[in-house]
């Protein structure tokens, strides 16, 4: 899902999908026990799940035995005819049981041939039962792992469960697969390998586990990757499953809009890209685009249908009155509700059991309150304009918490409902953060539920997101895991000696996100958040688990993942503090420093920063940081800066103009204070503003400066200004884009010299965005070019 941050002018994209998957528990405690011993456990934070770290314990095994003491006791057996997928599961247990044991047990195609206990891989199973599969579901990735006598059986209802089936036998014999590639892989070493004895079937608790983002690496720039598609290996050892996407953008009628612009939504007299699903020509051409496709792709349960991104659809008599708070604008969920009413009429004759699943986003991510949807239809909420630190769970956070409000309102028009969850931090290129908590807490809302068809987005970043996306794909295949158990599972093994410090560490970063009381987007509250006291934690508990592993291990190597991710938040946290107390040399040397940690990030494997997510420094902060260091540098410098607050007043409906707000010598008191650099929209109790913003200052100018170019430079405005400079109004030199480009004017001629100068700036926000943010958003400064300064 693609979308322009904030209509205005960035470059947000939110990427495809993220949703891993798994591994199975034979006899998991209950999800509501795991939570409780956690929080029974927690001292200070009551929301944090993690709890005290506890030692995993370890039962002895007995069962069947497939090496004893360097020597094969079986033999793996296939079917000559055996599909791709059961030879890899046939091929992987040879190298993975080879790689614990130093023995390579032999793989055959007839099982006369076979020696030892015999391994048998799917279709070659002598009694494979797969009715007994069937008694617990019918969904292709469930598998059956018999362990008997002189046998195993490893069988699935489809090629893909009986890999699955073989993931399951490796990771009761101790592999895990924590992070992509060899050094996220965790390999016990034995002389003896023993499987115990018993007939377990699986069944996904997620029947649809689509992850975005994650089957291959991508970058604003290009870049050669250590292993570009690392994530696609881990996502299938994490058993997920990327066949199925629910949801999507686009119908499928090619008539394009020269072709027919009637046919398209038109504002303001101009046609957007939108289908004007109102119109009976669009009905037949999507109609017949889906019958198309379903002949094209038979066993399709859902068509996905969906206005192309964006926001541009105007109004229509369909849209019921209905207004959206968080868009601050109406909802036209109701016109396409009743539009894939009418396509499924159009298909149910040859297509009785095709549903239409699509997203509900944006200005239709509300419920219809006139329109009964069709029960088939699959509403996919993609909340991309909510906050992302807290879970929904979490009271502290009105706004996400709506989300589940949301769910329930389409859930009591009988549809089923499901989720595409955005698993990042929004247009943060890196940060420290954790959401353990987030996924627990929301995996277990869905499963209370009934949503079992979800969708993810990501931008893996192995550094800190490590534990989260291993958890979630737990999750995914067994909702009632024990949550604790698998968290001291994955530090002990992936951090061996330093376990424990690891795991304070990340309760640390979980505590000051569970409780922050901010949702601005990005990192524009990370100050807040991750505050002086917060980071020298972090770095007490990381310094304490790198002097407790060896120079050059494996878990030395896990811990420096961490490690420059860490170091990368210091540096971008340095350089926002050194910008915004406008030392814009110190703020240019931590920005270079930033840059740095994240080519390292990018070029390791697994990736510890996604480099897409590090590409957001550049977006967001490179024009600013650049532009800044210029202005007082090579004979350059700042002739004042212009303060954090100011006077400030709403005009919602705008016409401040009309007014006369611009105007020197009018009544002040009933303006308010406004921060602008140290305090987002949103912490001031502004999210949902939309419309104009007035700001006034007064700055003096000294006598000095008198017939030198004077520069008036906004390093960061959401969305679009205008100035006046005692009373007079200037254009830009340079155009700004919101929370992008600085602006910047020429105010040479309408400066006074040696007094006070009345600075009133208007700042028009018309759309919501998604950071939250609004107005004057950084720094601001009068300075003299080069050449110039007295």
């Amino acid at each position: 899902m693609k979308k322009n941050l904030s209509r205005k002018a960035s470059f947000f994209v939110c990427l495809v999908l993220l949703f891993s998957l798994f591994m199975s528990v034979t006899s998991p405690a209950s999800y509501a026990d795991a939570a409780g011993s956690a929080a029974a456990e927690e001292s200070s934070i009551p929301n944090n799940l993690m709890g005290d770290y506890r030692e995993p314990t370890v039962a002895p095994i007995k069962g069947v035995d497939l090496v004893v003491a360097g020597e094969s006791r079986a033999t793996v057996v296939l079917t000559p005819t055996a599909t791709d997928l059961e030879k890899q599961a046939a091929q992987e247990l040879q190298s993975y049981l080879k790689q614990i044991s130093g023995v390579e047990l032999p793989v055959v195609t007839n099982a006369n041939n076979a020696t030892g206990i015999k391994i048998y891989v799917g279709s070659t199973a002598p009694d494979p039962q797969l009715e007994q599969i069937r008694q617990g579901g019918t969904n292709a990735d469930s598998f059956r792992l018999s362990v008997s006598g002189d046998s195993i059986q490893l069988v699935g209802l489809s090629d893909r469960g009986t890999l699955f089936a073989a993931y399951e036998m490796l990771e009761q014999i101790g592999i895990r697969w924590f992070n992509p590639g060899e050094l996220g892989t965790e390999v016990p070493s034995m002389q003896s390998i023993t499987v115990k004895e018993q007939n377990t079937i699986q069944h996904p608790g997620v029947t649809s586990r689509y992850v975005g983002g994650i089957d291959y690496l991508f970058s604003q720039e290009p870049m050669e990757f250590v292993d570009e598609f690392e994530g696609k290996k881990w996502l299938q050892h994490r058993r997920g499953n990327n066949t199925v996407a629910l949801g999507g953008h686009g119908l499928p009628c090619t008539i394009t809009v020269q072709e027919r612009p009637d046919l398209y939504v038109q504002v303001n007299g101009k046609p957007t890209s939108q289908f004007d699903v109102t119109k009976p020509e669009v009905l037949i051409c999507v109609v017949e685009g889906a019958l198309k496709y379903l002949e094209e792709n038979p066993d399709a349960k859902y068509l996905n249908l969906g206005p192309n991104d964006g926001d541009d659809f105007g109004t229509s008599v369909w849209d019921a009155e209905d207004y959206d708070p968080l868009m601050g604008s109406n909802s036209i969920t109701d016109r396409y509700v009743k539009f894939y009413n009418l396509v499924l009429e159009q298909i149910e004759p040859q297509y009785p059991d095709v549903g239409i699943a699509f997203f509900a986003y944006l200005r239709y991510m509300r419920a219809p309150v006139r329109e009964i949807p069709n029960p088939k239809l699959l509403p996919v909420i993609a909340p991309i304009t909510v906050e992302r630190i807290h879970s929904m769970e979490n009271g502290m956070s009105w706004e996400r918490s709506y989300l589940k409000d949301l769910i329930d309102d389409w859930k009591k028009l009988g549809v089923n409902v499901s989720f595409y969850s955005y698993m990042y931090n929004l247009a943060d290129p890196g940060m420290p953060f954790s959401i353990i908590n987030r996924i627990v807490e929301e995996m277990n809302h869905f499963k209370q539920e009934g949503m079992n068809q979800l969708r993810f987005e990501g931008l893996p970043s192995w550094g800190y997101q490590g534990p989260s996306l291993y958890l979630m794909a737990k999750l995914s295949w067994n909702p009632d895991l024990d949550v604790q158990e698998t968290l001291s599972d994955y530090f002990s093994k992936f951090y061996g000696p330093a376990a424990k410090p690891m795991w304070n560490h990340f309760r640390k970063l979980e505590d000051a996100f569970a409780q922050a009381d901010y949702y601005t987007g990005a990192v524009f509250d990370f100050s807040k958040i991750l505050t002086p006291e917060v980071m020298a934690n972090l770095e007490s508990t990381l310094s304490k688990a790198e002097k407790q592993v060896p120079a050059n291990s494996k878990y030395a190597k896990r811990i420096r993942m961490v490690r420059v991710a860490f170091d990368f938040g210091k540096a971008f946290t340095k350089m926002r503090d050194a910008y915004l107390k406008f030392n814009f040399v110190k703020a240019k040397q931590y920005y270079d420093e930033a840059k740095a940690q994240l080519k390292v990030a990018a070029k390791h494997s697994p990736v510890i920063i996604h480099p897409w997510a590090g590409g957001y420094i550049d977006i967001f902060w490179k024009y600013q940081i650049e532009q800044a260091y210029e202005r007082v540098t090579n004979g350059s410098g700042i002739v004042a800066k212009l303060p954090d607050e100011w006077s400030a007043m709403l005009i919602p409906g705008g016409n401040g103009a009309k007014l006369g707000l611009w105007k020197p010598g009018i009544g002040m008191k009933s303006w308010m204070k406004l921060k602008t650099y140290s305090e987002t929209f949103t912490s001031q109790g502004l999210r949902y503003y939309k419309g104009e913003v007035w700001y006034r200052t007064s700055v003096n100018v000294a006598e000095a400066y008198k017939d030198k170019p004077i520069r008036l430079w906004f390093g960061d405005i959401d969305e679009t200004p205008r100035v006046w400079i005692n009373g007079k109004e200037v254009q830009p030199m340079t155009t700004g884009i919101a929370t992008v480009i600085p602006w910047e004017y020429d105010v040479s001629s309408v400066i006074k010299f040696g007094q006070k100068n009345d600075i009133v700036v208007s700042v028009n926000n018309r759309y919501l965005d998604e950071l939250g943010t609004g107005g004057i958003v950084g720094p601001a400064v009068l300075w003299t070019p080069a050449g110039t300064t007295p």
